[in-house]
């Protein structure tokens, strides 16, 4: 049993000692977790992704693939630590009319089916399951912040013997986008099948069994697994159903509450108000856990504690220290939705990245909310307008998926980092082959008896000059430049020689004496018999 109990992920129940009266003795409570304290939610909630100061330093298409981290973090405020406590409440309240080990378990199991059925035994096992809803605008964080809760849970106990029991803890489905109540007990037993291994869908979810058949299989089954909470989300898609069908779906879960005692969650966004408040009316009892709406968040200080919190991820390469007028651009620009709060933080730095501006501005922030939130900017500004009675109309649009636009700009990223690399490989050869051909054309002049200093110098002027040139080419060019610059050297000791000669002459004719004499007496003519002189 513990073999297959680990293979489906399952916990081997451990029994532990209730202090509230109405809890002790029941196998199913006690194996549940303990009951967490206020401040012990708020560490079991909270999840921080890690993240290290060094990425900032890690190339730009590196960190682009860093930014999506940010959506699994998750800041528990106060909102979230009253849905834990009453979500633990509904769980245990609901076992408690439920205990395996009392005389009357085997007997409300029989009731319950005859309850499905239709048919009315008198039995003195009342019901104490209740109800929550759950209701808020799209991106509020209502389905983030259940599965948060719901972790805490182990989501199956296996009771040994003399139980024998599987207890399935808690169950969540989505409403279908029909809303048929046929496709949601199909759901259920695929579910319960992948939980416990069992063959329900291939017995009763055929789409030949009638959905009257299907109903009073998915009470039976719930009741005969413990199954603790039935959660059901986007439960406004009962608002399309036709013939009846958002009535039957709501009749059952008020079958299930009262006849059956599991517990039910509702969770949808404002437009399922009418239906829960008029076909859920039966189930008031729900009440007893209250229900909730959950609207933008205001600008206090559990707002305050999530921005300051989820500031700490930042991969731009410039770190920006959170200013109130940052954290006021982001709530303007969010309304107080989280998600689109912390979508845009991160679009916002995927921007900053993408352009290399590397650092978080409310400009920036105002940018990339008009360019990147078109969808939702009707939404946000009924919120700004204050005209609630308009958001019904925007409940169901959602701001884009933040995979979706990394994705589709990651391929700039790529891109300019590819090209980039390319650039930089082309520096890399053209710098290794001004290298080669300067040393080469260096040892060819320096082959000719010209000095080593010149030849650098005139082999880096001529390989700058022809950058392209072959060898050959390059060595013409160095050659010339060596001539040049000895020309001029010639060309003024000729001029000085000149000018001496001159000055001799004409004072050699002021001596009356001929050019030829003048320049023998100044010695730069020798006699013709002096050559024989011994």
């Amino acid at each position: 049993m513990s073999e297959w109990g680990e293979k489906l992920n399952a916990q081997v129940a451990e029994y532990k000692k209730q202090d509230v009266i109405d809890f002790q003795g029941n196998p199913l409570i006690e194996a549940l977790p303990p009951i967490l304290s206020p401040e012990e939610a708020f560490e079991a909630l909270s999840y921080y992704p890690e993240f290290d100061e060094k990425e900032r330093l890690l190339p730009t298409h590196i960190r682009y693939h860093a930014i999506p981290r940010l959506t699994r973090f998750f800041q528990p405020v106060m909102q979230h630590l009253d849905l834990e406590q009453r979500f633990s409440r509904l769980l245990r309240y609901g076992y408690v009319s439920r205990n395996p080990l009392s005389p009357n378990f085997t007997k409300s199991l029989s009731a319950a089916h005859h309850s499905l059925t239709g048919q009315k035994i008198k039995h003195d096992i009342r019901s104490t399951a209740s109800s929550i809803t759950l209701m808020g605008f799209s991106g509020i964080g209502k389905t983030t912040a259940i599965e948060r809760i719901l972790s805490l849970y182990p989501q199956l106990i296996i009771h040994k013997h003399p139980l024998n029991i599987t207890q399935v803890v808690w169950l969540k489905l989505n409403c279908p986008h029909d809303g048929s109540l046929k496709s949601l007990c199909m759901d259920f037993f695929l579910k319960m099948d992948r939980l416990v291994g069992t063959n329900y869908y291939e017995r009763f979810g055929s789409r030949r069994n009638s959905i009257s058949s299907m109903v009073t299989r998915m009470g039976q089954i719930a009741r005969l697994h413990c199954v603790g909470a039935l959660i059901i989300d986007e439960i406004q898609h009962l608002l399309t159903t036709r013939d009846n069908n958002s009535e039957k779906m709501m009749n059952f879960f008020v079958t299930l509450v009262n006849e059956i005692g599991v517990p039910v969650m509702m969770i949808g966004t404002m437009r399922a108000k009418s239906v829960l408040q008029q076909d859920f009316r039966q189930a008031r009892r729900g009440s007893g856990q209250g229900d909730m709406v959950w609207q933008q968040m205001k600008k206090d200080d559990d707002w305050d504690l999530l921005i300051e919190s989820m500031w700490n991820y930042q991969w731009i390469r410039y770190k920006t220290e959170l200013t109130e007028e940052l954290n006021q651009t982001l709530y303007e620009e969010s309304q107080g939705i989280v998600d689109i709060a912390v979508k845009l933080f991160a679009l916002s730095q995927g921007r900053a990245i993408e352009t290399g501006e590397e650092k978080i501005t409310p400009a920036l922030i105002r940018r990339v909310a008009k360019d990147d939130l078109k969808l939702v900017q009707p939404m946000l500004k009924a919120l700004k307008d204050g005209r609630i009675s308009e958001l019904e109309k925007y409940e169901d649009i959602m701001p884009m998926d933040i995979a979706e636009y990394l994705q589709y700009h990651q391929s700039k990223i790529d891109l300019r980092a590819t090209i980039q690399k390319k650039k930089e490989l082309q520096a890399l050869k053209r710098r290794e082959r001004e290298i080669s051909n300067l040393e080469k054309l260096m040892v060819a002049l320096m082959n000719l008896d010209i000095d080593p200093t010149l030849a650098e110098k005139v082999a880096s002027k001529a390989i700058k000059d022809l950058p392209e040139a072959s060898q050959a080419e390059l060595m013409e060019r160095a050659l010339n430049l060596i001539k040049e610059r000895m020309e001029p050297s010639k060309s003024k000791v000729n001029q000085s020689s000149k000018n001496t000669l001159r000055v001799i002459i004409d004072k050699g004719r002021k001596q009356k004496l001929s050019a030829y004499e003048s320049l023998r007496e100044a010695g730069y003519i020798k006699a013709s018999l002096d050559e024989f002189v011994i």
